[in-house]
Parts: structure tokens; sequence; C-alpha cells
């Protein structure tokens, strides 16, 4: 390839974006970077993750530049799509180990939220046609929420 970028499954990047070499940042869909949210290496292709990785990216390399220290980008990964009346978003990460609920409706009436969970903590939330009521778990999974504290958010839901 000509350069010393290191390259697997995309441009690999430590926690603030920087690709090991000075001044060379990588955002998007060739991004592969170390997320301390979920303590490891990912690669987000979707839209959003650009735009915001984007931001971070220059905003990192204007503070090098002006002698200060750049800042972790820890983001939830997002994604959505609108396929014909349904709206399916997703927030996080599943690795395919976790546990799915059906907290909110259901897949018959083709409008539910599921969440999903591993060892006690929310990893994950998946909305068909609920975007208000799953916006507020990306709040939830970047604090490491338990499942627990999840449920208190669905209770919230239930009781309006």
């Amino acid at each position: 390839d000509g350069t010393s970028l290191t390259l697997r499954d995309g441009v690999v990047c430590d926690e603030t974006l920087n690709s090991g070499i000075e001044g060379v940042y990588a955002a998007g869909d060739v991004c592969r970077w170390y997320n301390n949210l979920y303590d490891k290496e990912m690669r987000v292709e979707h839209w959003t993750t650009a735009s915001e990785q984007g931001a971070a990216a220059a905003s990192n390399l204007l503070a090098v530049w002006r002698g200060q220290e750049p800042k972790p980008y820890s983001a939830v990964p997002f994604f959505w799509s609108d396929q014909f009346t349904a709206r399916i978003q997703f927030l996080g990460r599943c690795d395919g180990d976790e546990t799915p609920h059906i907290v909110v409706g259901s897949p018959e009436e083709r409008s539910f939220v599921a969440l999903y969970e591993k060892d006690g903590l929310l990893k994950a939330a998946l909305g068909v046609s609920r975007p208000r009521q799953l916006m507020p778990f990306r709040k939830l999974l970047s604090e490491r929420a338990t499942f627990a504290e999840a449920m208190e958010l669905v209770a919230t839901f239930v009781a309006t």
C-alpha cells in the first residue's frame, strides 16, 4: 500500500481516531478504532458514525496542533433504516451471546423494542417503529447500565 498505516479490516486507530502516524486520523467506514466504551476495536459502517467520527477526528487533530490532549471517541454504535412503513433502529453492539428480551410491543405487531442482556448488563437495543421509546436507551448504553436499570426505564413507558 506504500504507507505505514496498519490495515486490518480498515485503518487501525487508537481511541482518539489517530492512525499511529502523527497528524493522520481516520473516520467513517474505513476507521477501525478502539472504543473504550466496549473495551474493543470496532468498525461501524453507517453514515451517523462517519459524521460523528469526522467531527471528533477534526477536533482531535486541532487539539494536537494546539498542544492539547486529544479526547477519546467512545460512542454507542447506532444504525437505522426505513423499510417500507417500518423504521428499524439498533443501538449498541451484539456479539451473539446476549439474551434478547422483547419489552414493549411485539414482532407480530411489527412495532416493538427488544433489549439485549449479558451478565446483568444492557448491551444493545433494537426498535422497530418505536423511535421515541428506543432512543433513551442510548444514554443508558453509554453509561454501561445494568439490565435492571433498563427495565426501570421500560416501566416509565408502561406508566405513561
